[in-house]
């Protein structure tokens, strides 16, 4: 990955200098500029400027000024200064205001130099690593957010359905319970539904029939009613029938006609 760095100062040989040193490193692209105001210029028109190296002492803009600028304007760059150091007071203060990363002196020892703008480069594409992590990190917890709020509205509306259908279940039960005519729902084998006016009906002691087996639900003077359903069960074609049986009329329903067991309903009602 190519590292962009500019350098700024007022002399054109210290410029040739530094620029002709960087280049021969592999990966370093230089940009140069000989004052502040355009090194602004080429700070805005080359937003992948990583590094900025300023000297400090130029005509109508020092570097520290410059920097403050830079940091203002394009906060995310790291910067470093250039000078004596008998400026030493005015860059220490850059300094401590986070100003400037590295403050280097004149004249320079080219691999101390270099290794300064290598761990420049190094911060600065770490901090960039770190911010995009972060913005992935945000736009996840954003995601998750955004999923968590879609599954808490649908386990809402899962919940309002189910109280919905308990609600209306219960209004089935209680209205089956005082149905006027005796209810009873059989499977294949016993009795899984039944209403008070069934168990009036088909119980002397009036005791539940649930899961009972329809041979033990049906006894004595109901025991007829027996061979009725199993005629019924052996009309194929036939999804419901009635019966006269104790001065009932039995009305019974198949409630699922193309299964092999179906579930039946009879409703019974005096003549």
């Amino acid at each position: 990955m190519d590292r962009h760095i500019l350098v700024v100062d007022d002399e054109v040989n210290i410029l040739n200098a530094l620029e002709r040193l960087l280049e021969e490193e592999e990966g370093f692209i230089v940009h140069r500029a000989n004052c502040g105001l355009e090194g602004m210029a080429i700070m805005d028109a080359n937003p992948q400027i990583g590094v900025v190296l300023s000297d400090q002492r130029m005509p109508n803009m020092t570097g520290t000024e410059f920097l403050k600028q830079v940091k203002a304007k394009h906060h995310k760059v790291v910067r470093m200064i250039l000078s004596g150091y008998s400026e030493l007071a005015s860059i220490t203060q850059a300094i401590n205001e986070g100003s400037i990363f590295k403050f280097l002196t004149k004249p320079w020892d080219e691999d101390l130099l270099l290794a300064a703008i290598r761990e420049s480069f190094d911060y600065y594409e770490l901090s960039e690593q770190n911010r995009r992590l972060t913005a992935q990190l945000t736009q996840t917890n954003e995601k998750l957010a955004e999923l968590n709020a879609t599954l808490l509205q649908k386990v809402e509306d899962k919940t309002h359905r189910l109280q919905l259908h308990v609600a209306s279940l219960k209004v089935y039960q209680d209205t089956i319970e005082h149905f006027p005519f005796a209810v009873l729902g059989l499977d294949d084998s016993s009795v899984v539904l039944e209403n008070q006016a069934a168990r009036a009906l088909y119980s002397a002691n009036q005791i539940s029939l649930l899961g009972l087996p329809s041979s033990e639900a049906f006894k004595g003077e109901w025991s007829p009613l027996l061979d009725e359903l199993d005629r019924f069960e052996k009309m194929v074609d036939l999804t419901q029938s009635q019966f006269e049986i104790n001065d009932h009329i039995v009305t019974a329903v198949k409630m699922n006609s193309e299964s092999q067991s179906p579930g039946r309903m009879l409703v019974a009602r005096p003549i």
